[in-house]
């Protein structure tokens, strides 16, 4: 392995470009990976489709890529990605331990939508696979299983994805925009309020997409949705506001609005989970020495004070082993083991977000992934799907 820790003060004057979106641009990791790989480090945070759009058309924009599995079905075949060596990548071990756990926990009963295990690795005709192979497609790092989150109530009010149709609400309801994870909630809310399914959950037939997006304009014609948004403060600014009571939620997003004050309650629906996995890739157009520099970046975020980081935000990784040593027991406690905190538990940035006595939502982080009822998908009729959910948008 060729993984490097050492601190070097304005050693090198070329700077890495990572591409990705708020989920993992935490500035404490930018200021800490500086520090330590001795080089500058330079964000390009956008949101997810305006992030996939340029990892897409322009690698030459970027070194690295930190994003999710199911982009790589709309990026890897343009060619701006290049195969990660599987022998260059530390704690690769500990990895491999963790994503086999996890595939039997949660993808053995055939979990639908974008699994990043049929798509980690690279085969030999460049094309991403399932089998194993010395080339990655992503190197895995974060994950989750997201669900909605009420405003001022208990977890156990809502325990349904349902809620989010419920007349109740009419007006109060705020779903997350991106066609690949907000149309996978209200699938969810539309499978338990019509007890209809659909053939495939992770990937629509046209007569599918068009079922659903009708129910949801007959929705929007009663406004029952008070918005649609990209980042987690367009949430807080609605809440706060008293537009908003109900919304799909991200954990990033439960930290950022509990950072807020604003009381917000993660609630554990009974069909299952929506769940996303990211990682870090690498842009074609690096070579030499910015190559070095992108996997020397990248197992740097694998030693442990990244995914520290990270869990504080509210995500698992996919590394335990090393970023444990980076947390407090009740930290662990509560985030992985689903267990009631001692005492008040801080964010990245220091800012105190859960009450002494509280307990994570949906129990430990084996159980919780157990229960993913579909992955985040970009379907095979994504163009068509993203165009009608857009006529539910506007």
């Amino acid at each position: 392995m060729e993984y490097v820790m050492k601190t070097i003060k304005n050693s090198n004057t070329e700077e890495l470009t990572v591409l990705g979106t708020s989920v993992t641009h935490l500035e404490v990791i930018k200021k800490k990976a500086e520090s330590d790989l001795g080089f500058p480090i330079k964000y390009i945070t956008l949101d997810g489709t305006e992030a996939q759009r340029v990892a897409a058309l322009s690698p030459q924009k970027f070194d690295v890529y930190d994003q999710w599995f199911h982009d790589l079905d709309l990026i890897w075949p343009t060619k701006s990605l290049q195969a990660i060596d599987i022998n260059r990548v530390a704690h690769w071990d500990d990895i491999s331990e963790s994503l086999n756990s996890l595939k039997v926990s949660c993808d053995s009963k055939g979990t639908p939508g974008g699994s990043p295990f049929s798509r980690l690795f690279i085969d030999s005709g460049d094309r991403l696979t399932g089998d194993c192979t010395e080339k990655l497609s992503m190197l895995p790092t974060v994950y989750n299983a997201d669900t909605f989150a009420m405003v001022g109530k208990k977890t156990d009010y809502a325990n349904s994805w349902a809620a989010l149709f419920d007349p109740e609400f009419s007006g109060q309801v705020s779903i997350q925009n991106d066609a690949a994870i907000g149309v996978i909630d209200c699938y969810l809310a539309y499978q338990s309020y019509s007890g209809k399914s659909f053939k495939d959950a992770g990937n629509f037939e046209i007569p599918e997409i068009d079922e659903l997006i009708d129910f949801l304009l007959g929705l929007k014609k009663k406004k029952h949705f008070a918005q649609f948004w990209k980042e987690e403060s367009e949430v807080a600014n609605a809440i706060n506001a008293q537009r908003v009571q109900i919304s799909s939620m991200w954990w990033q997003g439960f930290v950022y609005l509990r950072r807020l004050g604003i009381n917000i309650n993660m609630c554990t629906p009974k069909e299952g989970y929506r769940g996303w996995f990211g990682g870090l890739s690498i842009s074609s157009e690096a070579q030499g020495k910015k190559l070095d520099m992108a996997y020397r970046y990248l197992n740097w975020w694998l030693d442990g004070f990244a995914g520290a980081s990270m869990t504080r935000n509210g995500a698992y990784v996919a590394n335990p082993k090393s970023t444990k040593k980076f947390l407090e027991k009740d930290e662990w406690n509560y985030w992985y083991e689903g267990r009631e905190t001692k005492k008040s538990l801080k964010d990245p940035f220091g800012n105190k977000i859960i009450d002494p006595g509280e307990v994570h939502e949906g129990g430990n982080y084996l159980e919780r992934r157990s229960n993913i009822a579909i992955w985040n998908s970009v379907m095979d009729e994504h163009n068509y799907l993203s165009r009608r959910w857009l006529d539910v948008q506007e």
